[in-house]
């Protein structure tokens, strides 16, 4: 009796560790493919689709018509709409493409730890979906189709501990190569961009929105670390 006791309460917490482990052993992965070069890649083709996703869906909030989307081979996106020429609208329009890998990866990652994947998966279907009837190239309609199939089937036939996993992983990726994209900007003699285009609508210097999306992008990581509990090593002695 005494021996069957002891089994079970050893059994608990094993159970317990090893979904701890598998979503860290996800989160690992994220930021590993967000940090190899090949895969980081390909992934970017999906981080520009939350990109531009991010300006559609602020336009929209901001009271701007979309017109079109296009997502392109060498990773870059564009999306177009119509309103004022000038104002608040534009702006909140060009910030919110960068910081938005961002904080849909934080959005993942407090969805993984509270348990609310379903509803974070369903969101981004939602709103990827949107734009999908906004896009005006091939290559572009073939990246979304890629990413709401992958978030179709997580939805309907992962099982929790694998859409855990892949919630984490993603989100993961996200956080790092937000990071990593904002980062990217400073290394850029690409005129067009948010920030140059920033620059443009607000008289202020280009560099200083560079520097905005990489402290957003940062803190967001950092947010990410907190919420998944990590802190940083109590002094010994």
């Amino acid at each position: 009796m005494n021996l069957h006791s002891s089994v079970s309460l050893t059994l608990a917490p094993s159970a317990v560790d090893e979904g701890e482990a598998l979503l860290w052993v996800a989160l690992v992965v994220g930021v590993a493919l967000a940090l190899v070069p090949s895969t980081y890649r390909w992934g970017r083709h999906g981080v520009t689709a939350v990109h531009e996703a991010g300006h559609a869906l602020v336009a929209l909030l901001a009271g701007r018509r979309l017109r079109s989307i296009r997502l392109n081979r060498d990773s870059s996106g564009e999306t177009v709409s119509v309103g004022r020429s000038g104002g608040p609208g534009v702006v909140l329009t060009l910030l919110a493409g960068y910081p938005a890998p961002s904080l849909v990866g934080l959005s993942g990652v407090w969805a993984a730890r509270h348990d609310h994947v379903e509803a974070w998966v369903l969101v981004l279907l939602v709103v990827l979906g949107g734009t999908l009837f906004l896009l005006r190239n091939v290559f572009g309609v073939v990246v979304m189709l890629a990413v709401l199939a992958g978030l179709v089937a997580l939805r309907r036939w992962a099982e929790p501990e694998q859409a855990l996993a892949a919630c984490a992983l993603v989100s993961a990726f996200l956080l790092a190569a937000g990071l990593r994209g904002a980062l990217e900007l400073f290394a850029s003699r690409v005129g067009a961009n948010d920030a140059s285009a920033l620059a443009r609508a607000t008289h202020l210097p280009a560099a200083l929105w560079k520097t905005a999306f990489v402290a957003v992008a940062l803190a967001a990581a950092v947010a990410g670390a907190w919420v998944l509990g990590l802190q940083w090593p109590a002094a010994s002695g």
